[in-house]
């Protein structure tokens, strides 16, 4: 069944003028329509042009790229290391030994510095065992401009490591301090580590 039988006007596509179909010169006319433009965008621009900005939440803030995500996992790691490192400070340094692992702290006792050392063997493989000498060394403060510098007292001692899974040792220093150097020495290694006071 054709238009006509319909009585359907048949549209007409309107000609265009030869003086713009042969002017190459003319410019195209492009027309914007901010409307037309709205009605195909997301609902966020709709709001942002009515004059209320949504504002993102803070979880959408901080998850929003991988990048910040990786960040935010940083800052968090970053404070449970220095929580945990606050929390076990000045309950002593471990070091190996001859594969013994030796844990060492400097604890005032009634008034008293006492280093105390932990030895415990590992639980396969070779270990040391034999005697230890031991320098303890305070270090102090830098003096000030026309005092003299005075000497770092120290206190040696020697410990026996035994055939035993772990050992305890006590040692009184015979000099006050916060700030302490302690060497170990054995037959044929030697382990030096820095410590403070611990505070209980």
């Amino acid at each position: 069944m054709s238009d006509a039988e319909n009585n359907v006007p048949e549209k007409k596509i309107p000609e265009i003028p030869e003086s713009v179909r042969d002017n190459p010169n003319m410019d195209t006319v492009f027309h914007y329509s901010r409307e037309h433009r709205l009605s195909r965008a997301s609902a966020g621009v709709h709001q942002m042009n009515d004059g209320k900005p949504v504002r993102p939440s803070l979880s959408k803030t901080l998850f929003a790229t991988r990048g910040h995500k990786l960040l935010f996992t940083v800052i968090i790691f970053t404070f449970v290391v220095f929580g945990f490192a606050s929390r076990f400070a000045g309950k002593g340094m471990s070091v190996k030994l001859g594969g013994n692992k030796v844990v060492l702290a400097v604890a005032s006792v009634e008034g008293t510095l006492v280093l105390e050392i932990n030895k415990e063997t590992p639980d396969s493989g070779e270990f040391y065992i034999g005697t230890v000498d031991i320098a303890v060394s305070a270090i102090m403060p830098k003096p000030k401009e026309g005092e003299e510098r005075k000497e770092n007292p120290s206190f040696t001692h020697r410990i026996t490591f035994n055939p035993t899974e772990s050992e305890n040792f006590t040692l009184s220093l015979p000099f006050a301090g916060n700030d302490f150097f302690v060497i170990l020495k054995t037959v044929d290694e030697a382990k030096s580590v820095r410590l403070r006071t611990k505070k209980n």
